[in-house]
């Protein structure tokens, strides 16, 4: 038998099978046997329509009301049969077309991701690099591994949909980077169903595998720093993607004198350090905390608090201290 023709007679086509046999049946019935069905000749001729004889009293007593009963039965029965097949079989056929459609979705994803993603991110989602978006450096921007991005945030307190945050990083970018934004309406090229199945794909292909947190055995708070955070706070905390980090400690209530305070700073500082911190629209701040081990953030915490100044802005703006004065410059130029 027809491959396709015996998928139709599938469990989730049952009620569709039933309805249409029924109403081919009863529509033959009608025809044939109609309910009030005169026998004999027709007689119409010029008489109106309201005015032309109908059944008799006696018909309609008798087959007629006996015809229109039977099939009111008929009705009654075949609704109470239909409907709870169709309710018991419905949710099955609509899990198998979503079943369907989530299979394209990735099949698609697949592709697209090649075409957009593979370059910086892996054929594989194994993770690799990217250009360093200013020109002067020559170092790469590293990329990170997409096939574990589920487990990397399972635990953070910063993304609470994992395929969310992919479609938002995807569609806005992450300005300062070499990640673009790939929607349509942010200038990009793609739709926001292509980027919707880009996800779908991503999440398909988990691997749950997180590598250990690494030691920084015998390294030193500046080392780990330039390794992991310089790239987007700067080489020297001034700032450049993420917020200048030189007072960092007195944005967290630190008088720049006591110990308790500076204490309370330390724990602002190392929350943010594992859990990370996300804006939707801004390049985000990574969670560390299966990535460096906790020597190595108690390392990156104490060279933070070995370069800190008070007096500074009360915000992280980005790009280092605000230059004052003028807006030609001319003061700014005596400050440097």
């Amino acid at each position: 038998m027809n491959q396709p023709f015996v998928a139709f007679l599938g469990g989730a086509n049952v009620p569709i099978i039933i309805l249409v046999v029924a109403l081919v049946g009863f529509g033959i019935a009608y025809f044939v046997v109609g309910p009030g069905k005169r026998r004999g000749p027709k007689r119409h001729a010029d008489i109106p329509l309201a005015m032309r004889p109908y059944h008799s009293d006696e018909e309609l007593e008798t087959t007629g009301i006996e015809r229109a009963m039977a099939w009111g039965v008929a009705l009654a029965v075949f609704s109470a049969l239909f409907l709870p097949i169709y309710w018991l079989i419905e949710p099955t056929r609509i899990n198998q077309a979503v079943d369907e459609f989530y299979e394209q979705d990735v099949a698609e994803g697949r592709a697209e991701y090649q075409n957009a993603c593979a370059a910086c991110h892996g054929t594989n989602l194994e993770g690799g690099s990217a250009a360093h978006p200013d020109e002067d450096v020559e170092a790469p921007w590293p990329a990170p591994a997409l096939d574990n991005v589920e487990a990397r945030y399972r635990e953070t307190e910063i993304v609470d949909d994992v395929q969310e945050f992919l479609i938002n990083t995807m569609v806005y970018g992450r300005p300062g980077t070499p990640m673009p934004a790939f929607s349509v309406a942010e200038g990009g090229s793609l739709s926001d169903n292509q980027i919707e199945q880009i996800a779908a794909y991503i999440l398909s292909v988990q691997t749950g595998e997180v590598p250990e947190a690494e030691q920084f055995v015998g390294r030193s708070g500046e080392d780990v720093f330039d390794d992991s955070c310089a790239r987007c706070h700067g080489p020297n905390a001034e700032g450049g993607v993420g917020p200048q980090l030189i007072n960092v400690f007195e944005r967290y209530g630190w008088s720049g004198e006591d110990d308790t305070t500076l204490e309370q700073a330390r724990n602002h500082v190392e929350y943010v350090l594992r859990n990370g911190v996300y804006f939707v629209d801004q390049a985000p701040m990574p969670s560390f905390d299966q990535r460096l081990s906790d020597d190595a953030i108690e390392a990156v915490i104490d060279h933070l608090e070995s370069i800190q100044q008070t007096g500074g802005p009360r915000t992280g703006q980005i790009g280092g201290p605000p230059t004052t004065g003028d807006p030609d410059g001319d003061d700014a130029e005596d400050e440097g």
